[in-house]
């Protein structure tokens, strides 16, 4: 499975960088399609509220508690190397815009615009159904060879929930569509977006036109 796509917008050519988040390999990957690309700007995929909140982490360092699905999450993708958090790929992506002083931009929907997605879409049993299935997964042997084919059966996996993909397919819609609003505001000849794997495709296909 390829982890990079590139695509012609308005202009612009886009590299699109698909992580698996939290290995910690990903970051050597990024910094090699970073330097073979030298992209005017970075795209990411994470909310404002999340690039803010990486910034202060690395002024200086708190303690994060992840979710339960997300300590699921990095215990099965430890078999394919280190994992950690912060995102591996957003710090790189931060220390790379030190670096280069390239821009950095977040695309995913604002805390706001989330939280009233996800009143919306979701009622009291459909959150109990997603957290009663916690203890399944977690027993659960995805029979996969590599993180990226992971990241595709997982999220197949915890998005069973028709409505919780749903919200997936909802953020790719407004990723695709920030994408088009920077890129009719700004000229740049070449952006770097850099992505969860699992959404990448879908964005594509909502800047496609599909």
């Amino acid at each position: 499975m390829s982890i990079e796509r590139e695509l012609k917008w308005n202009g612009t050519t886009l590299i699109f960088f698909g992580t698996v988040k939290g290995l910690v390999s990903e970051r050597e990957k990024l910094r090699t399609v970073y330097e073979q690309s030298k992209p005017e700007v970075m795209l990411l995929g994470i909310a404002p509220e999340e690039l803010e909140g990486l910034k202060r982490y690395l002024q200086e360092p708190f303690e994060i508690d992840p979710a339960d699905y997300e300590v699921i999450y990095a215990k099965k993708l430890e078999r394919f190397g280190e994992v950690g958090l912060p995102v591996p790929t957003y710090l790189e992506a931060h220390a790379l815009s030190e670096k280069y002083g390239v821009e950095m931009i977040p695309l995913d929907m604002p805390d706001e615009i989330y939280s009233e997605l996800y009143s919306r879409k979701l009622d009291f049993m459909k959150i109990m159904r997603y957290d009663m299935r916690k203890r399944k997964i977690w027993k659960m042997k995805f029979d996969v060879a590599t993180p990226e084919e992971f990241v595709i059966e997982w999220d197949r996996e915890i998005n069973k929930i028709r409505e919780f993909m749903d919200i997936e397919k909802e953020r790719e819609k407004y990723m695709a569509q920030r994408i088009k609003e920077i890129l009719k505001d700004r000229k740049f000849s070449k952006a770097l977006v850099i992505i969860e794997l699992e959404r990448m495709q879908g964005v594509i296909a909502h800047l496609a036109g599909k």
